[in-house]
Protein backbone atom coordinates (compact mmCIF):
# COMPACT_ATOMS: atom_id res chain seq x y z
CA UNK A 1 0.00 0.00 0.00
CA UNK A 2 1.34 3.43 -0.90
CA UNK A 3 -0.11 5.51 1.67
CA UNK A 4 -2.43 5.10 4.90
CA UNK A 5 -4.43 8.29 5.24
CA UNK A 6 -3.24 8.37 8.54
CA UNK A 7 -2.53 11.75 8.08
CA UNK A 8 -5.36 13.02 6.57
CA UNK A 9 -6.71 14.77 9.94
CA UNK A 10 -3.41 17.24 9.25
CA UNK A 11 -1.10 15.05 11.86
CA UNK A 12 1.90 13.08 11.69
CA UNK A 13 3.91 10.85 14.19
CA UNK A 14 7.69 11.97 14.59
CA UNK A 15 9.64 9.73 16.95
CA UNK A 16 11.07 12.06 19.45
CA UNK A 17 7.70 14.07 19.87
CA UNK A 18 4.94 11.73 18.75
CA UNK A 19 2.01 12.75 17.00
CA UNK A 20 2.64 16.76 16.41
CA UNK A 21 0.81 19.08 13.70
CA UNK A 22 2.11 19.12 10.26
CA UNK A 23 3.07 22.69 10.65
CA UNK A 24 5.03 21.78 13.89
CA UNK A 25 8.52 23.84 13.61
CA UNK A 26 10.14 19.85 13.63
CA UNK A 27 8.18 18.99 10.83
CA UNK A 28 8.96 21.84 8.78
CA UNK A 29 12.93 21.29 9.10
CA UNK A 30 12.69 17.35 7.91
CA UNK A 31 10.62 18.80 5.09
CA UNK A 32 13.16 21.78 4.03
CA UNK A 33 15.79 18.57 4.76
CA UNK A 34 14.05 16.31 2.29
CA UNK A 35 13.27 18.81 -0.44
CA UNK A 36 16.86 19.67 -0.71
CA UNK A 37 17.73 15.61 -0.79
CA UNK A 38 15.54 15.60 -3.70
CA UNK A 39 17.26 18.87 -5.39
CA UNK A 40 20.40 17.27 -4.98
CA UNK A 41 18.80 14.14 -6.78
CA UNK A 42 18.34 16.37 -9.76
CA UNK A 43 21.87 17.16 -9.77
CA UNK A 44 23.81 13.79 -9.57
CA UNK A 45 21.04 13.07 -12.28
CA UNK A 46 22.06 15.84 -14.73
CA UNK A 47 25.88 15.39 -13.64
CA UNK A 48 26.66 11.82 -13.26
CA UNK A 49 30.38 13.01 -12.36
CA UNK A 50 29.49 14.02 -9.23
CA UNK A 51 26.82 11.54 -8.22
CA UNK A 52 29.47 10.11 -5.71
CA UNK A 53 29.80 13.07 -3.83
CA UNK A 54 25.96 14.19 -3.77
CA UNK A 55 25.40 10.47 -3.06
CA UNK A 56 27.62 11.27 0.54
CA UNK A 57 26.32 14.76 1.10
CA UNK A 58 22.31 12.54 0.72
CA UNK A 59 23.14 10.30 3.70
CA UNK A 60 24.70 13.00 5.95
CA UNK A 61 21.39 15.11 5.01
CA UNK A 62 19.44 12.19 6.01
CA UNK A 63 21.40 11.28 9.38
CA UNK A 64 20.76 15.05 10.06
CA UNK A 65 17.21 14.12 9.75
CA UNK A 66 17.22 11.30 11.19
CA UNK A 67 18.95 12.96 14.48
CA UNK A 68 16.52 15.92 14.40
CA UNK A 69 13.58 12.83 14.69
CA UNK A 70 14.80 11.27 17.64
CA UNK A 71 17.32 8.88 16.62
CA UNK A 72 21.07 8.99 17.79
CA UNK A 73 23.59 8.20 14.44
CA UNK A 74 26.37 10.28 16.23
CA UNK A 75 26.71 12.86 13.80
CA UNK A 76 29.84 14.45 14.09
CA UNK A 77 32.05 17.70 13.54
CA UNK A 78 33.94 15.70 10.94
CA UNK A 79 31.69 16.16 8.63
CA UNK A 80 32.12 20.11 8.48
CA UNK A 81 36.13 19.64 7.81
CA UNK A 82 34.95 17.31 5.24
CA UNK A 83 32.84 20.22 3.27
CA UNK A 84 35.35 22.35 3.88
CA UNK A 85 38.09 20.67 2.32
CA UNK A 86 36.00 20.21 -0.87
CA UNK A 87 34.82 23.95 -0.57
CA UNK A 88 39.03 24.13 -1.14
CA UNK A 89 39.41 21.63 -3.61
CA UNK A 90 36.71 23.22 -5.88
CA UNK A 91 37.19 26.55 -4.66
CA UNK A 92 40.99 26.01 -5.75
CA UNK A 93 39.89 24.37 -8.95
CA UNK A 94 37.77 27.50 -10.20
CA UNK A 95 39.02 31.49 -11.46
CA UNK A 96 38.33 33.91 -8.24
CA UNK A 97 35.00 35.55 -7.79
CA UNK A 98 35.28 39.80 -7.85
CA UNK A 99 31.29 39.73 -8.61
CA UNK A 100 27.82 38.55 -7.90
CA UNK A 101 26.60 35.60 -9.92
CA UNK A 102 22.97 34.62 -10.88
CA UNK A 103 22.27 30.99 -11.28
CA UNK A 104 22.34 30.00 -14.70
CA UNK A 105 24.83 28.46 -17.03
CA UNK A 106 24.70 24.39 -17.31
CA UNK A 107 20.92 23.58 -15.85
CA UNK A 108 23.23 21.46 -13.39
CA UNK A 109 24.72 24.77 -12.07
CA UNK A 110 21.57 26.40 -12.39
CA UNK A 111 20.18 23.02 -10.12
CA UNK A 112 22.94 23.38 -7.33
CA UNK A 113 22.39 27.41 -6.76
CA UNK A 114 18.59 26.48 -6.13
CA UNK A 115 19.62 23.76 -4.27
CA UNK A 116 21.80 26.27 -2.01
CA UNK A 117 18.57 28.57 -1.60
CA UNK A 118 16.87 25.39 -0.21
CA UNK A 119 19.95 24.77 1.79
CA UNK A 120 19.93 28.14 3.50
CA UNK A 121 16.16 27.67 4.16
CA UNK A 122 16.82 24.13 5.94
CA UNK A 123 19.71 25.69 8.00
CA UNK A 124 17.12 28.30 9.29
CA UNK A 125 14.82 26.09 10.36
CA UNK A 126 16.94 23.79 12.23
CA UNK A 127 18.49 27.04 13.47
CA UNK A 128 14.52 27.99 14.58
CA UNK A 129 14.54 24.09 16.75
CA UNK A 130 18.13 24.13 17.71
CA UNK A 131 17.13 27.46 19.94
CA UNK A 132 14.52 25.32 21.51
CA UNK A 133 17.07 22.00 21.93
CA UNK A 134 15.04 19.89 19.36
CA UNK A 135 18.61 19.70 16.63
CA UNK A 136 21.96 20.19 17.32
CA UNK A 137 24.58 23.16 16.50
CA UNK A 138 26.56 20.53 14.22
CA UNK A 139 23.40 20.45 12.33
CA UNK A 140 23.40 24.09 11.63
CA UNK A 141 27.23 24.48 10.55
CA UNK A 142 26.87 21.39 8.57
CA UNK A 143 24.21 23.14 6.57
CA UNK A 144 25.81 26.20 6.61
CA UNK A 145 28.90 24.82 5.18
CA UNK A 146 27.09 22.85 2.23
CA UNK A 147 25.53 25.79 1.40
CA UNK A 148 28.68 27.37 0.21
CA UNK A 149 30.16 24.13 -1.29
CA UNK A 150 26.74 23.95 -3.55
CA UNK A 151 27.87 27.35 -4.54
CA UNK A 152 30.91 26.69 -5.46
CA UNK A 153 29.81 23.34 -7.36
CA UNK A 154 27.86 25.57 -9.20
CA UNK A 155 31.01 27.36 -10.18
CA UNK A 156 32.75 25.20 -10.62
CA UNK A 157 30.49 22.91 -13.18
CA UNK A 158 29.87 26.26 -15.01
CA UNK A 159 33.81 26.64 -15.64
CA UNK A 160 34.49 23.03 -16.16
CA UNK A 161 31.33 22.68 -18.93
CA UNK A 162 32.32 26.23 -20.66
CA UNK A 163 29.57 27.90 -19.82
CA UNK A 164 30.16 31.47 -18.25
CA UNK A 165 29.19 32.52 -14.90
CA UNK A 166 26.31 34.78 -15.47
CA UNK A 167 27.74 38.01 -13.94
CA UNK A 168 25.01 40.16 -12.33
CA UNK A 169 24.61 43.86 -13.65
CA UNK A 170 22.25 45.95 -12.65
CA UNK A 171 19.46 46.26 -15.32
CA UNK A 172 18.88 49.45 -16.76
Amino acid sequence: MWYTGSGDSGKTKVPSKGEVWKDDDVVEALGNLDELNASLGIISSLYPQLFDLIYKIQDDVFVISSEIAGFNLNFSEEKIKELEDLIAKFGGEIKPLRNFVLPGGHLASSFLHLSRAICRRAERSVVKIMREGKARDVHVKYLNRLSSLLFVLALWINEKSGNPNVIWKRFG
